[in-house]
């Protein structure tokens, strides 16, 4: 087996073993809060949406749109719904809000914290139990508490949550600057919904929007005080908006579709991972390696050591002497176009376009001409010629 190939079964392996292990083992539980219509979270709004259905006789109309945005769709009399953490409308949602309510419209609204002109305008504040000293003795988030109606037809009873998703309640209800009727409280006697009546329509106000999502929905007790909260919400058609609570939701990106399906976004993962390990080992070279191949040798340089060789083992130093003397003068001739007469005109014009010393020039060529004219040269002279020679600059 090819060593890539082993590789590749190596990571292909724990790809498929990650995939599976991401596919099969148990997803945790997301306690994000939504309200979501779609979103079957415990703080999520699907069993919400489905089980409130027969309250309104018509289809619940989601969007995501402001309120200022829905202005030409919500007409006199219909339903405007809105759960979120916090209500923050900009002025002009307030005065749309408004307005709707007071041609007839009604408003069930739901939130920790109301801010902005509609705070100001009715005079609202909330505050938390358990910063308001309410809580004594001492009692924990994770300890349960209740909410009761005060309306005299209602069952007199308690619907129980855990405190910390309850915890907001109305302060200075007797300040607020409209006539509110309260409609349920805490275990401190503390109003968490108020009906407003405003124009023809009113308001109703709540400050423990967890009490309606899917946690508290699948039980029959809390579901009967949630429906009983939005049974004064008259039947007809309804909007709900959850723009206050995740904003537009429109797309980020082109991914954010394939990404925000578990399946697609999956798809994609493996797609990318498979085309990294392609590239990857795919890069590398699939052809044999290529031999590095010897240039041919200059066998002239060998030719012309062997004859020196033989030269200068048979003492024949004046034909050594001879040869280099003849490469000399050719060298010069084919770079200087100088008739080597080896007079001085010729040694003070040669000096003169190499750069060499005059003097050096002399004596180099008075020994070539010793050379010459002798009929056997030492090795001594030989060395000397050679120094010479490759001391002189061509």
């Amino acid at each position: 087996m090819r060593r890539d190939t082993k590789y590749v079964l190596i990571l292909a392996s724990v790809v498929v073993l990650f995939i599976l292990i991401q596919l099969f083992a148990p997803k945790p539980i997301d306690w994000t809060p939504t309200y979501l219509a779609k979103d079957k979270n415990p703080f999520g709004a699907y069993v919400t949406n489905e089980l409130i259905k027969p309250l309104f006789k018509q289809q619940i109309n989601h969007t995501n749109f402001t309120i200022y945005e829905l202005a030409d769709s919500i007409k006199p009399g219909e339903n405007l719904i809105s759960i979120s953490n916090e209500l923050a409308l900009d002025n002009e949602s307030t005065k749309v809000l408004l307005k709707k309510v007071s041609e007839g419209s009604h408003a069930f609204l739901s939130a920790n914290y109301f801010s902005g002109l509609l705070r100001d305008t009715l005079n609202l504040n909330t505050i938390d139990v358990f910063f308001d000293g309410l809580t004594k003795p001492r009692i924990s988030q994770q300890d349960t508490t209740d909410l009761k109606f005060l309306l005299p037809y209602f069952e007199k009873r308690g619907y129980y949550y855990r405190t910390e998703n309850i915890s907001y309640f109305f302060t200075n209800t007797d300040s607020l600057k409209v006539n509110a009727f309260i409609i349920s409280t805490n275990a401190w006697n503390k109003p968490v919904t108020l009906r407003i009546p405003w124009g023809k329509g009113y308001l109703i106000l709540n400050t423990t929007p967890l009490a309606f999502t899917n946690n508290y929905f699948l039980s029959e007790k809390n579901f009967e005080y949630a429906s009983k909260t939005l049974s004064f919400l008259p039947a007809t058609k309804t909007w709900w908006t959850s723009y206050y609570q995740t904003g537009k939701m429109e797309p980020q990106s082109k991914l954010r579709y394939l990404l925000s399906n578990e399946s697609l976004r999956w798809a994609y993962y493996l797609a990318i991972t498979s085309l990294i390990l392609f590239i990857f080992f795919e890069s590398k070279r699939r052809q044999r390696i290529i031999p590095v191949v010897k240039p041919l040798t200059n066998t002239t340089l060998e030719f012309v050591q062997t004859i020196g060789n033989m030269y200068f083992q048979a003492n024949d130093h004046k034909a050594i002497a001879e040869k280099k003397i003849g490469f000399f003068m050719d060298q010069i001739r084919a770079k200087y176009f100088l008739t080597a007469d080896l007079g001085d005109v010729f040694v003070e014009q040669l000096a003169k376009k190499t750069g060499n010393d005059l003097i050096r020039s002399q004596h180099l060529f008075a020994l070539i001409k010793v050379i010459q004219t002798t009929q056997s040269l030492t090795k001594e002279m030989l060395l000397d010629l050679n120094k010479q020679l490759e001391d002189f600059k061509l």
